[in-house]
């Protein structure tokens, strides 16, 4: 049979079937219950949850795969970070390799430097030995003659020597030392500037001349004063020389404190320049620096000495007159 009249026959034969079967079905339906809101609510919320389970899976799923990519770039950046640090290092290593290469090469030019100036200085004091020997050899003759000369001759008898009067010569040159300190150091450090003096004689001219016209003016105003008669001086009180004790007890204690300041700065000073000697890595400008500051302070240390001998020896005297 064709496949056409095949297709027909079974289309109407479920045609039939279907008009003979609808009675029967017809008979038997039923109209179905209302659902229950509790069943439906239950439901409902097992959907809901069933949501919520599906999109908490999606987002676990989601979060691996940020995480495996986050890895993934956080090491990266780290093997990029330590592969930096690496070629860093590797320049850090080779700037200390040239900086010791040319540490070496310094010091081995300051070493030659240092012989050769040795080697010179050995020179030249050789070189002046030879010279001082050849003057004394020059005028030993004339020494000689000399000599013979002088033997024949009584020594002068050597003048005595009059404590008394070097004590009051001594006493005068310190009371004008006094008293140029007093007219000129204004500010009382001890030294008298070309400033300090200049002011003075400025001030002491000005004062001289507001004398010499305040006179004038007051006599043309006031009248002439009547006379009167002299009245004899009163006699003069001896002078008190606790003042004179108590300034050169100031002065004593003043050059005290300063010659200590002074030998502090002198082996402070004595201490960097033996440090920068034995130092191989010193300069020469610095060592040359720090030498002209050992010699500055060592005399002035040895000035504040003098200084503090010179009060102290004046202020003992003082106390026992």
């Amino acid at each position: 049979m064709p496949r056409a009249d095949l297709f027909r026959h079974l289309f109407c034969l479920s045609l039939v079937l279907g008009f003979a079967l609808q009675p029967l079905m017809a008979g038997n339906h039923k109209k179905k219950p209302a659902p229950d809101r509790y069943i439906q609510n239950y439901e409902r919320k097992l959907a809901d949850l069933e949501k919520r389970k599906q999109d908490t899976d999606k987002m676990l799923k989601q979060a691996n795969a940020d995480f495996r990519k986050q890895t993934e770039r956080k090491q990266r950046e780290l093997k990029e970070l330590a592969e930096e640090y690496k070629q860093r290092e590797a320049r850090a290593q080779k700037a200390i390799k040239e900086y010791g290469e040319q540490q070496d090469s310094i010091s081995a030019a300051l070493k030659k430097y240092r012989i050769g100036l040795a080697a010179k200085q050995a020179a030249a004091a050789k070189k002046r030995q030879e010279e001082a020997k050849k003057t004394a050899a020059a005028k030993k003759p004339a020494e000689d003659a000399k000599r013979k000369i002088d033997s024949r001759k009584k020594p002068a008898p050597k003048a005595k020597v009059d404590l008394k009067n070097r004590e009051a010569i001594r006493k005068r040159a310190e009371e004008s030392r006094r008293a140029h300190l007093k007219r000129f150091d204004k500010n009382r450090d001890g030294k008298v500037t070309k400033e300090e003096t200049k002011a003075v004689l400025d001030q002491e001219a000005k004062q001289r001349e507001e004398a010499r016209k305040k006179p004038n003016e007051v006599a043309r105003k006031k009248p002439a004063p009547k006379k009167v008669t002299p009245k004899k001086p009163a006699p003069k009180k001896p002078t008190s020389k606790k003042p004179d004790l108590d300034r050169l007890r100031a002065n004593y204690v003043k050059a005290q404190k300063n010659d200590q300041s002074a030998k502090g700065l002198y082996a402070k000073a004595k201490r960097a320049y033996d440090e920068a000697r034995g130092n191989k890595k010193t300069y020469k400008v610095d060592l040359e620096r720090l030498e002209k500051n050992y010699e500055r302070a060592k005399k002035n240390a040895y000035t504040m000495g003098r200084a503090l001998v010179s009060t102290k020896r004046a202020y003992e005297y003082a106390r026992r007159k």
